[in-house]
């Protein structure tokens, strides 16, 4: 890491427009007490994602519910020489100008919960391939895969939500349609070939249902929200202060961001990331950012500045930390951009936990919440209408008071650092191995709950030293049970399996213990852990779990 020693008094600074900003009250957020976000102005152009992924790392047919219940045809499909999309038969009948590729389709994230829906043959052909919609009507076609300019053309007219229905199928929702306040998801029709767009439940009649809206296909499978964040990156961290106070001791501050040794930001990414994230950059210290101000508005554009005066471009940096003199009207420990490239510490520079809690705003990771007070019975705990939810308590989750501990799985995934084999979807009842997170295995079962979100089950073990537990941790000889929602950001709520006892320090599933969610109609009990993962048995559809 380079150091950049300076001091800088600036002629003027400018007011900041944030981003949805994440912040950390002062009087109400020691390292390990969660706080509540508060709604800031939005940022203009927020820092995209990495490259877009192929989810489903290839093809496959896109199939309608209503028309396979019905015995007809029930592939999405295109047509050689038009931009039509409609119903058709799955397999290729013959001809000059029928190919099974008119057939198969290809999610490829967009990195901001929405995907796009890529057409092989349309591909193939080297002409415009993606699924979109339009302006004014109700129609679904071909077209290309970037806006092509103009006042009623827009990206999101060929961005997709895949939201799981808990039976298989899945809704697809168009972003256009959605922003605009309209009917929203793809549907089919009784009585002939036709897609276009419609509302997401059925309307009534005896010709609308609900499966009319319903899809499934292999590529749907891994068709989890994401943003990845990968590679190699490049911070500007300053070390400033106000005229007429003391500069912070810089060493404690590079050593909290970037030092490569524990405790430090960047040796957190690494082993979260399990080394698919990096850090690196340079540091400006001793900066002198003039008279304190009487707010805090202006902070981030007089910290560029001073940054430019002194021939660095912050601009040229994928991400800007400032550490500022303590200020008594920043009512935050900690500011980010969310998801963003920015961080504004108030003094606390040195915290390391300060670091990957912004950080995590940074990568689209929300506040977390907690569920507890479910109702128990023996040893069944039941998710339903009865439980009460909190602000987070969540002593594993640095985004709401789990400190320095490693982020959990769900996390892990949205930032692009799991593989699709890692996360699996539960389709069905029976007998699942979990593996240790951060390890081989499985690194988490997810099963979808019908209202767009969905449980996450995952297994810790002691991993030092950010994972620091004692063996004999309940939060290591357990499953963590979560409901995350997931689109543009992601937001956890752990669920308190053990709601008999106080606080969340026992939070975990353990052994002979079953938790049933009335809303994802299901059940996951847990037969045994170990070192390598723990053994469990899932009921979908139902309420008890086939037996240990």
């Amino acid at each position: 890491m380079k150091i950049l020693s300076t001091r800088y008094v600036p002629v003027h600074a400018a007011f900041v427009a944030a981003s949805v900003l994440a912040f950390l009250p002062v009087l109400s957020y020691p390292s390990a007490v969660a706080a509540q976000p508060r709604a800031h102005h939005p940022e203009t152009s927020p820092p995209a994602p990495d490259a877009p992924v192929d989810r489903a790392g290839g093809f496959s047919l896109v199939e309608n519910k209503y028309k396979g219940d019905a015995g007809q045809a029930r592939c999405l499909r295109t047509f050689n020489g038009n931009a039509d999309v409609k119903i058709g038969d799955c397999n290729a009948q013959g001809g000059a100008s029928d190919y099974t590729s008119m057939r198969q389709w290809k999610v490829v994230d967009g990195g901001n919960g929405y995907v796009l829906l890529e057409n092989k043959y349309k591909g193939d052909a080297g002409q415009a391939r993606c699924l979109r919609t339009f302006n004014g009507n109700a129609d679904v076609k071909i077209g290309d895969c970037n806006a092509q300019g103009g006042a009623s053309d827009y990206t999101s007219m060929r961005q997709w939500k895949v939201v799981d229905g808990g039976n298989g199928y899945v809704l697809l929702e168009n972003k256009y349609k959605g922003d605009a306040g309209q009917a929203r998801c793809l549907r089919t029709f009784n009585g002939n070939a036709d897609v276009k767009i419609g509302d997401c439940n059925a309307q009534g009649g005896a010709s609308d249902y609900t499966s009319m809206r319903q899809w499934k296909s292999d590529a749907f499978a891994g068709a989890w929200p994401s943003r990845p964040v990968v590679g190699k990156k490049r911070v500007l961290v300053m070390a400033t202060h106000w005229t007429g106070t003391t500069p912070a001791e810089p060493g404690p501050i590079r050593q909290a961001t970037l030092g490569n040794d524990y405790p430090s930001l960047r040796s957190y990414l690494k082993e979260v990331s399990r080394g698919k994230l990096d850090l690196s950059g340079d540091m400006l210290t001793d900066v002198d950012l003039g008279p304190r101000p009487e707010g805090c508005a202006s902070i981030r554009s007089t910290a560029k500045e001073a940054a430019r005066d002194q021939g660095v471009d912050p601009d040229s940096y994928d991400y800007l930390f400032v550490d500022i003199s303590r200020h008594s009207a920043c009512k935050f420990e900690g500011l980010a951009s969310m998801p963003g490239n920015w961080i504004i510490s108030n003094g606390v520079g040195h915290k390391t936990w300060m670091w990957t809690h912004e950080f995590g705003h940074n990568l689209g990771f929300q506040h977390s919440k907690t569920l507890k007070n479910c109702p128990v019975s023996g040893n069944v705990t039941t998710v339903n209408g009865d439980c009460t939810q909190t602000g987070g308590d969540d002593p594993t989750d640095t985004m709401g008071g789990g400190g320095m501990h490693l982020y959990p799985v769900d996390y892990r995934q949205f930032a692009g650092w799991l593989t699709g084999d890692e996360v699996v979807r539960v389709r069905s009842g029976g007998k699942y191995q979990l593996g240790v997170l951060g390890k081989n295995g499985v690194q988490e079962y997810r099963i979808p709950r019908g209202d767009g979100t969905y449980l996450s089950l995952e297994f810790r073990r002691p991993v030092p030293p950010y994972d620091d537990y004692a063996a004999d941790d309940p939060l290591v000889n357990g499953i963590f049970v979560r409901i995350v929602k997931a689109d543009g950001t992601i937001r956890n709520t752990l669920v308190d399996a053990t709601p008999a006892t106080p606080g969340t320090k026992d939070a975990t599933l353990t052994s002979g213990k079953t938790l049933v969610d009335e809303t994802a109609k299901s059940a996951v009990k847990v037969c045994s852990v170990n070192s390598q993962g723990a053994d469990l048995r899932i009921a979908i559809g139902g309420s008890t779990p086939p037996a240990c």
